[in-house]
């Protein structure tokens, strides 16, 4: 049986300048600030803040940011291997394993997550694009309101200052 189909759910990226970031997003392409939230990482060793936009057609941006980024991202070791990537919903969670059972037929090289809640897969294109594959059931809540994610964004901002 083939793997279940696959939709972009977000994209996600390192931010180097946070109110650079916010300020193109929301003025430049009007984008809503939907989401927001910070956390510590243990992959990262680092906590983090990461906050998603909503174009006008829906598709999410998420931006990290964690007090451990130097960059420069391009070659950068240090550089955490999740931070840039596409993220690929798929419908339930069996689809997630029946991707993962195609990947490992097709002899590519991907590793996964499993916190006890959600399985997430990633792997990279010969292009070197990194790819996220996890369950729409298992997706974050994306109820927040503008005013509740800059909340969280202004918290993190006076933080880091």
């Amino acid at each position: 049986m083939p793997p279940a189909v696959l939709s972009v759910d977000h994209m996600a990226f390192p931010t180097r300048d946070l109110a650079a970031t916010d300020d193109f997003y929301s003025r430049v392409l009007k984008a809503r600030l939907v989401h927001a939230e910070s956390g510590y990482s243990p992959a990262w060793k680092s906590d983090y803040l990461r906050i998603t936009f909503a174009l006008p057609d829906g598709t999410q941006i998420s931006f990290f940011d964690w007090p451990a980024d130097q960059g420069p991202y391009a070659n950068d070791p240090a550089l955490p291997d999740d931070v840039f990537h596409i993220g690929l919903r798929c419908a339930a969670p069996r689809d997630v394993i029946a991707w993962q059972n195609h990947l490992f037929s097709q002899k590519v090289v991907y590793h996964n997550e499993d916190d006890g809640t959600s399985r997430r897969l990633y792997f990279r294109d010969p292009n070197g694009i990194r790819f996220e594959i996890f369950a729409a059931e298992n997706r974050p809540p994306r109820g927040d309101s503008e005013i509740d994610a800059r909340a969280v964004y202004d918290e993190w901002r006076n933080i880091r200052v």
